[in-house]
C-alpha cells in the first residue's frame, strides 16, 4: 500500500519556492560570475602572448632569415621565465623547426603544436582543457619567413576558478542558509494568521461556532484584510446561521405545529403515533386516542365572531395540555376538532380503558368549566371519543376514524360525553356510507320521486301540501325516509338532495299552474342547505327557470337553523321574503325554542311536532305545552300547524284550543303528484287565498 504524500501548506510551498528560486538565482549568479573570470584569464593568456609575439617577432624574422638557431634561442630565453609559458616553437617558412624551447621534463609530454593552426597568416589561439596555443606569422617587409608558436598552460586559471569556486560555493551555501531563516521568518509571519484561520475554520466546521473572531493586528497589508474579511464573513455566517435557524423553527412550526393553538398538527400526531404504536408492540402496552369535538361551537363562532372563537380554542387548548399527562400528545386537526395521543395505558384493556377514561374525564372537567372571553363568560363543552391501540390495530387512520365514530355516539347520546369506540360503531359507519352511496346513486339514477302531504283546515279543506322525497329502491323497495335522510343531513349529500327536490316541486307547481291549478306547497330546508352561501342565488335560479310564482312557496326551517347566527338568518330570510317566499318553523317545541325567533324573524306558521300532539289526550304536560303554543302563535299574529293528527280526539282537542291546520293520517297520506293533482280544481282567475280554499271530504282517504 502506498503511503500518501505529505502536502504542504500554502506557507510551505511559497517557503519551499521562495528558497528554491533563491538557490537557482544564486546558482545561476555563480555560474555567469565563474564564466566571466574563465573568460577575463584565458583573454590575459591572450594579451600576454600577444605582447609576447609583439616584441619577438621582428627580431625572430630576422633570426629565421639569418638561420641562426643560437640567436634565436638567446632572444627567446630572455623572455621564457613567465610561469604559464610552457613551449616557445620557431618555424622556418617551409615548416620545419628551428628552434624548440620547452620548459624542464615537459618535452615529451607537451602535445604537437597544431599544423592547422602553424597554417594561419594571421595572430590565431586555441584554447583546450589544459593549454593555449598561440600561433604568429615572422614576416620581413610582408614576406612570410617563419612561424611563432607558444604553448601556455591553463592550470593557472583553472585554480584561480576552483579559488572562487570554493569561495562561491560557501558564499552560496551561507547564502542559501540566510535565506531560509528569512523565509522561515517571513513564513511564520504568514503563516500564523493563516493558521489562525485554518483552526478558525476547524472549529467552526467542528463546533459549529459562527460566533468565532480572530484576533486583528494593527498592521496594514492582505494578511490584515484577510483576517479581517474572514471575521466579517464569520459574522455574516452566524447572522445567516441565527436566520436560518429561525425560519427552520418557524418552518418546523408551521409543518408540525397548528399556528392558532401551538398544538402539534395531524402531521405530527400521525409521526408520534407511529412511534407509540411500534413502542406498543415491543412493550404489549396499551394506548388511546381520545377524540374530541366542542358541542356548539358553530354557534359562539357565528355569532360572537371568528376572533372569539379562536380565543376559545385557544382557552380550550391550554386546559388541555394542563390535563394530559406529560408523556401524551395532544393535537388540533383543524376547526373544533382536537386529538390526544395517550401511550402506555397499561398491559390489559380494562387497566387501560379505566386509565383513558380517567384522562379523558379530566379533559371533559377542564374545558366545561367557564371561559372568560373578552369580559364574557362562554360555556363550552366536549364530547369525547376513545379508541385503543395495542399496536395490533396500527392504522392511524382507523384509530382516527373509530375514535370519531365514538365521539358522534357521545353527540348522540346527549353531548358532554364520553364514549369508548365499540365493534357495532363500526357497522353502524359501513351501513351509513353503504346507504350514502346508494342514495347519491338514487339521485343521479333518478330513483327518487316527490309525494305531497294535504294540509287541511278542520273541514276538511285543502290550503296546502308539504312536498315528502321518496325513494324506490329496485331491490329493497320503497326506503323509509327516516334511513336516509338523517344520513344525508350528516353530509354535503343533503345540498344535491335539496336543490333536487325544490326543482322537481317548482317545476310540478308550474306544470298544475299551466292547468289553472294553484297550491301553496311547503318544502323542507336543511340547516346545511340553508348554510350555503350562495343559496339564495340557487332558490332564484330554480324559480326562474321553472316560471312558479314564489308565493306559492313556503320553506320549513328547523330550529337547527335558528341556533347559528341568528342576525344572519335573518338577513337571508329576508332576502328570501322580498321574492315572496314564506316560512314555518317546523317541529317547533323539540329543540332550543326561544321567543327570540318568533319575534326577530319573519315566521309565517308554527309547526308543532307531531311527538306532542300524538299524547295530548293522555298526558298533561303535551296538553299544556301544545295549548301554550297555539295561545302563544294567537298572540303574536303566527298560524299553527298540528304534525301527526291521527285520531278524531286530536283534532276535537286542537280545535277547541284555536289550531286551523292539520296534517296527519287521520287526512291522508302522503300521495304521488298526479293524484295530489287530481284534488286541486281548477281555480282560474281567483285570488291566492281563495284559490288555498278547496274542498275535502276526509273519507275520500284511508287512515
Amino acid at each position: 500500500m502506498m503511503t500518501p504524500r505529505p502536502i504542504l501548506s500554502v506557507t510551505g510551498r511559497l517557503h519551499r519556492l521562495f528558497v528554491t528560486s533563491v538557490a537557482v538565482v544564486l546558482l545561476i549568479t555563480g555560474l555567469v560570475v565563474m564564466s566571466v573570470e574563465f573568460y577575463n584569464h584565458r583573454a590575459q593568456l591572450i594579451d600576454r602572448a600577444h605582447v609576447f609575439s609583439g616584441l619577438t617577432s621582428p627580431q625572430l624574422a630576422q633570426v629565421v632569415l639569418t638561420e641562426s638557431p643560437m640567436l634565436a634561442t638567446l632572444l627567446l630565453e630572455s623572455y621564457f621565465s613567465e610561469p604559464n609559458l610552457l613551449g616557445i616553437y620557431v618555424y622556418r617558412n617551409d615548416g620545419s623547426e628551428l628552434v624548440k624551447l620547452t620548459k624542464p621534463g615537459l618535452a615529451q609530454s607537451l602535445p604537437t603544436p597544431s599544423h592547422e593552426l602553424r597554417a594561419q597568416l594571421e595572430a590565431s589561439y586555441k584554447i583546450g582543457f589544459e593549454l593555449l596555443d598561440y600561433s604568429v606569422p615572422l614576416r620581413v617587409k610582408d614576406k612570410l619567413v617563419g612561424q611563432l608558436y607558444l604553448q601556455y598552460s591553463l592550470d593557472a586559471v583553472k585554480r584561480q576558478l576552483l579559488i572562487y569556486l570554493l569561495f562561491g560555493t560557501a558564499l552560496y551555501c551561507f547564502s542559501l542558509l540566510g535565506v531560509y531563516l528569512l523565509s522561515k521568518r517571513i513564513q511564520r509571519g504568514i503563516s500564523e494568521p493563516v493558521d489562525k484561520i485554518i483552526d478558525a475554520m476547524e472549529q467552526v466546521t467542528v463546533h459549529q461556532n459562527f460566533a468565532l473572531k480572530i484576533p486583528e493586528d494593527d498592521k496594514p497589508g492582505e494578511l490584515h484584510a484577510l483576517i479581517s474579511g474572514f471575521n466579517r464573513m464569520l459574522g455574516q455566517i452566524n447572522r445567516n446561521a441565527k436566520e436560518l435557524k429561525s425560519h427552520q423553527a418557524a418552518i418546523e412550526q408551521h409543518v408540525y405545529f397548528d399556528p392558532l393553538t401551538g398544538l402539534a398538527n395531524r402531521r405530527l400526531l400521525m409521526q408520534s403515533m407511529e412511534q407509540e404504536v411500534l413502542r406498543a408492540k415491543r412493550s404489549e402496552q396499551i394506548g388511546a386516542l381520545l377524540y374530541m369535538d366542542l358541542d356548539h361551537f358553530k354557534t359562539i363562532n357565528d355569532s360572537l365572531g371568528h376572533s372569539v372563537g379562536d380565543a376559545v380554542l385557544n382557552s380550550v387548548s391550554s386546559r388541555i395540555r394542563k390535563a394530559v399527562r406529560e408523556a401524551d400528545t395532544p393535537a388540533r386537526l383543524g376547526g373544533d376538532e382536537f386529538v390526544v395521543l395517550l401511550p402506555e395505558l397499561g398491559t390489559s384493556e380494562s387497566t387501560a380503558s379505566h386509565n383513558a377514561l380517567s384522562v379523558a374525564e379530566k379533559v371533559r372537567q377542564a374545558i366545561s368549566s367557564v371561559h372568560q372571553i373578552d369580559g364574557r363568560a362562554l360555556h363550552v363543552t366536549p364530547s369525547i371519543g376513545i379508541a385503543l391501540f395495542d399496536g395490533q390495530n396500527d392504522e392511524f387512520e382507523n384509530l382516527i376514524m373509530q375514535a370519531d365514530l365514538a365521539m358522534y355516539r357521545a353527540k348522540e347520546e346527549g353531548r358532554n360525553r364520553v364514549q369508548f369506540f365499540l365493534e357495532q360503531m363500526q357497522h353502524n359507519a359501513d351501513h351509513r356510507q353503504q346507504i350514502e352511496e346508494s342514495l347519491r346513486q338514487a339521485i343521479e339514477n333518478d330513483l327518487l320521486y316527490i309525494c305531497y302531504q294535504p294540509l287541511v283546515r278542520g273541514n276538511g279543506k285543502i290550503v296546502g301540501a308539504e312536498a315528502l322525497v321518496r325513494w324506490s329502491d329496485g331491490e329493497k323497495g320503497l326506503v323509509n325516509p327516516a334511513s336516509f335522510i338523517p344520513i344525508a343531513e350528516m353530509t354535503d349529500l343533503i345540498c344535491c338532495l335539496g336543490q333536487w327536490v325544490l326543482t322537481e316541486v317548482c317545476q310540478q307547481m308550474a306544470t298544475w299552474e299551466k292547468q289553472g291549478k294553484k297550491l301553496v306547497v311547503s318544502v323542507n330546508i336543511s340547516p346545511r342547505e340553508f348554510e350555503q352561501n350562495d343559496f339564495v342565488e340557487k332558490v332564484q335560479e330554480i324559480i326562474l327557470n321553472s316560471g312558479v310564482r314564489a308565493e306559492y312557496l313556503v320553506f320549513e326551517l328547523t330550529e337547527g337553523v335558528l341556533l347559528n347566527n341568528i342576525e344572519a338568518v335573518r338577513v337571508k330570510m329576508q332576502r328570501l321574503a322580498k321574492l315572496g317566499i314564506r316560512f314555518a318553523l317546523d317541529d317547533f317545541g323539540t329543540g332550543y325554542s326561544s321567543l327570540q325567533y318568533l319575534k326577530q324573524l319573519p315566521l309565517n306558521t308554527l309547526k308543532i311536532d307531531q311527538s306532542f300532539v300524538q299524547d295530548i289526550t293522555t298526558d298533561s304536560n303535551d296538553a299544556a305545552i301544545v295549548s301554550t303554543i297555539i295561545a302563544m302563535a294567537r298572540t303574536l299574529g303566527i298560524d299553527v300547524v298540528a304534525e301527526g293528527v291521527e285520531k278524531q280526539e286530536e283534532l276535537d282537542f286542537l280545535e277547541h284550543w284555536g289550531c286551523q291546520l292539520f296534517q296527519g293520517y287521520y287526512f291522508s297520506r302522503a300521495m304521488k303528484a298526479k293524484r295530489m293533482g287530481s284534488l286541486i280544481p281548477s281555480a282560474g282567475k281567483e285570488q291566492l287565498r281563495e284559490a288555498q280554499i278547496i274542498p275535502f271530504k276526509k273519507h275520500q282517504f284511508s287512515k
